[in-house]
């Protein structure tokens, strides 16, 4: 068991039904009937002689999910340890991409140069990371294929007379296939994009049309107000006439944040599940798709309620995005929920305050920071009732214990 993965095992030493394993011994942490405990005779660095059979993870809901991903690499798990040369390659490979697109299409390409030349780029971006074993190199591979496969997918898919749909379906699909296949395979980078993408594909249902905005735009600046009136009076919640313009009655702007925020929360969701069953590398691609999805989610979305509402609604995004990444002890996450969570509070503050001088603002401000400075200590009693109701352990290296199915 000394080689075994970090996990929930049934216990070896037979005095509670699940142990964690961290790794490199079995812990104090346990678990019976599905209620977490702490073993009362602490931990032990003691590997049984003969680790009984009984002692591997007990297939629960979602395992052909996880074993799907247990395929998929070490990486699927942990997240690699970050590299400053990795790093710098990989932003290499983006600038090294853009300036091959430049100099082989020039200034006047046609749509099968461009989808041509992509594909070659994709093309020496996977031999690179399938025959050339340095780490800097199939990092700058990585990089290629992030500028090459946007590219070749809004080649194919963009025209006059198609929406972005299409190319965000396409993006997705051949980020997430670039991720599971051989060569770029378990590169978290690449479904984080490709997760990204399919939300973007589906908000871009509910967005306006700009082309069509654009179209009416240009029928007022002609004076052609027969073409404005027949064309469009779906922009207008009055009927449009040449003597007065009506103000455009929206942009759709809450609709797509409505979608954004939807596959923010899926994200997320995916983040929790996968954090709990040990796949932090997998559940990264995720919490970046979620997190981003979140945020343009609110921004898009908040103007959908009141002035006072809306911080409210804020508030309530940043606190879930905080959680989320306290649960899976992410730092980005975290502080992201943390800061959407301290504008909302700044902000119902100054809403309810109205200042008008700098004394007044500043006044707004030292209330904002004593709400924000106490609210840890107000929701630490809650917590802790929490966990000693559900007879959890206190916080620790193990992610909670799920129950088999």
């Amino acid at each position: 068991m000394a080689e075994k993965e970090p996990g929930w095992f049934n216990d070896p030493y037979g005095r509670f039904q699940q142990r964690y394993f961290d790794g490199s011994r079995w812990s104090e942490h346990v678990a019976t009937g599905g209620e977490q405990q702490v073993d009362p005779l602490g931990s032990s660095s003691v590997i049984p002689i003969a680790t009984p059979a009984t002692a591997f993870a007990t297939p629960g809901k979602g395992a052909a999910v996880v074993k799907l991903l247990d395929a998929m690499g070490p990486d699927s798990r942990e997240r690699p340890l970050p590299s400053l040369r990795s790093a710098v390659a990989g932003l290499g490979g983006v600038v090294l991409a853009l300036g091959l697109f430049g100099i082989t299409l020039g200034d006047d390409p046609s749509r099968g140069q461009i989808i041509a030349t992509s594909l070659v780029l994709i093309a020496a971006a996977w031999a690179l990371r399938t025959f050339v074993k340095v780490a800097e190199v199939q990092a700058a591979a990585v990089g290629i294929v992030v500028v090459a496969i946007p590219v070749f997918a809004a080649s194919v898919t963009v025209s006059d007379d198609t929406a972005g749909f299409w190319t965000g379906l396409l993006l997705a699909a051949l980020f997430i296939a670039a991720w599971a296949l051989p060569g770029f395979k378990s590169r978290n980078l690449l479904l984080g994009l490709g997760a990204l993408a399919l939300v973007g594909a589906f908000g871009s249902l509910s967005s306006t049309d700009q082309s069509h905005m654009d179209e009416c735009i240009q029928y007022l600046d002609e004076g052609d107000y027969e073409s404005f009136d027949a064309n469009c009076q779906d922009l207008y919640d009055e009927e449009p006439s040449s003597s007065a313009l009506p103000t455009p009655f929206t942009d759709n702007a809450g609709d797509e944040g409505a979608v954004y925020l939807l596959g923010g929360a899926i994200y997320l969701g995916l983040t929790w599940w996968l954090d709990r069953r040990g796949h932090r590398g997998t559940g990264t691609a995720f919490a970046a798709a979620g997190l981003v999805s979140t945020l343009i989610g609110t921004v898009l979305f908040a103007d959908q309620f009141g002035e006072k509402s809306a911080p409210i609604f804020v508030l309530a995004v940043g606190i879930i995005v905080s959680l989320v990444g306290s649960h899976g002890a992410r730092r980005a996450t975290t502080w992201w929920g943390a800061v959407l969570s301290t504008i909302a509070v700044v902000w119902f503050v100054a809403v309810q305050a109205e200042p008008d001088t700098n004394t007044e603002t500043s006044g707004v401000a030292i209330l904002s920071g004593l709400v924000l400075v106490a609210i840890p200590f107000v929701t630490a009693p809650i917590r802790a009732a929490i966990r000693a109701r559900k007879g959890s352990a206190p916080p620790g290296p193990p992610p909670p214990f799920t129950p088999s199915a």
